[in-house]
């Protein structure tokens, strides 16, 4: 960028995973940054998730493996069984082939390994209780006007990172589309590993007509995260003790963990619109991760498309000669991945839900299928690398 850009801080809108890693990304090329969160304090919520090599390339050259791999559960493979036997269709080996992991791990716990990253780089700055109340266009770049307990005050950034989330309150002051329902809903939960809980380490996905489960370690192994996908209908949320029902002729895996979870939390998926822009304002704007590209969760692909996002952007803005030269070239590298994460991320939602008898044939497929080919249908998408300067 020019120095005239450089000169001041860039301007992050959230402090979710995509936003604290574009903050140290953007840090660790030489530039200021602030970080602009609407909640008080920053609290451990959210589910487990997994990070995969793709991911892991870009925390690991921000020095973040060794606190991450504390926190996380390696995994070699993800082991594909029957919903209502339990029987394994197939193993998809999820190590990368120059052996970069896989891991899956709470979001708290994720996030903090970020934020105590963030705490230690004189170059960000963090504001919580920050919430965006307007933006507007001004001379040599964008007003923002924030309402804290300190009050009301004003910004003024030469670039601003909108990485608020799949309910973006930048895209909304935008104009954009706003993100629209799937139609499906995403049930998630934690058995505690202490009281004998979970089905053997590892991760593993139950595929059935409509629906699946996934299941997975996190916080240490201590417990395992289960996720149960279904059909969004208008009483589902209203009634979060059906799900022992609906899922009652499923593997006993299944059936014992939602039994030992109690109580499951209700997350509708939704997802942004394909074509929404990313570039406003002159290029003095610019949308990442979920703001950007919500997308299902069938490739396991949210958390690792925001952190490439990162990665790139960051790379983009310190070696292109402008702004919008970075901006331009920061779209052509994402815009083709994200369109082909989003069609992998079709074909598994077809895929798992398949019904009777389309299910037999998936099932007889997949298990005539070598470890090194299933491995070989992803690596395009693990294999990715952050550019070299990065």
């Amino acid at each position: 960028m020019s120095a005239a850009d450089r000169a001041r801080p860039i301007t992050i809108i959230g402090a979710g995973i995509g936003g604290l890693t574009a903050a140290l990304a953007l840090a660790d090329r030489g530039f200021a940054v602030e970080i602009f969160e609407r909640a008080p304090q920053m609290q451990e919520v959210g589910a487990g998730l997994q990070l995969s090599p793709n991911a892991l390339r870009v925390l690991g050259r921000l020095g973040l493996m060794k606190d991450l791999l504390v926190h996380g559960t390696r995994a070699r493979e993800v082991i594909l069984r029957r919903a209502f036997t339990g029987r394994p269709i197939a193993s998809v080996p999820v190590v990368a082939s120059d052996g970069m992991p896989y891991v899956s791990i709470h979001r708290a716990d994720l996030q903090a390994v970020l934020l105590r990253a963030v705490d230690r780089s004189p170059a960000i700055t963090l504001h919580l209780g920050a919430t965006l109340q307007a933006l507007t266009p001004a001379r040599g770049g964008l007003d923002l006007w924030f309402i804290s307990g300190e009050g009301r005050h004003r910004l003024q950034a030469s670039l601003v990172v909108g990485a608020d989330g799949v309910r973006s309150s930048i895209a909304r002051r935008l104009g954009l589309a706003a993100a629209t329902p799937s139609g499906a809903i995403a049930w998630r939960g934690y058995v505690s590993r202490d009281n004998g809980g979970g089905p053997p380490p590892g991760i593993t996905a139950w595929l059935g007509p409509r629906r699946h489960a996934v299941a997975y370690p996190i916080s240490g192994g201590r417990e395992t995260n289960l996720v149960l996908i279904e059909p969004m209908k208008r009483m589902t949320l209203a009634d979060p003790a059906g799900l022992a029902y609906r899922f009652r002729s499923w593997d006993r895996d299944v059936t014992s963990m939602i039994a030992a979870a109690g109580d499951m939390t209700g997350w509708p998926l939704n997802v942004v619109p394909p074509d929404r822009p990313w570039r406003h304002l002159d290029d003095r704007l610019i949308l990442i991760g979920d703001a950007a590209h919500a997308m299902l969760p069938y490739a396991a692909q949210g958390a690792g498309m925001a952190i490439e996002d990162a990665a790139v952007l960051a790379d983009a803005l310190a070696r292109a000669p402008s702004r919008s030269a970075a901006l331009a070239h920061y779209e052509a590298e994402r815009r083709p991945r994200i369109a082909k994460v989003r069609r992998r991320v079709a074909f598994h939602q077809r895929v798992y839900h398949l019904p009777w008898p389309l299910n037999l044939a998936r099932d007889a497929a997949l298990s005539l299928r070598s470890p090194d080919s299933l491995r070989d249908d992803l690596s395009w998408l693990y294999d990715w690398s952050p550019p070299r300067r990065f």
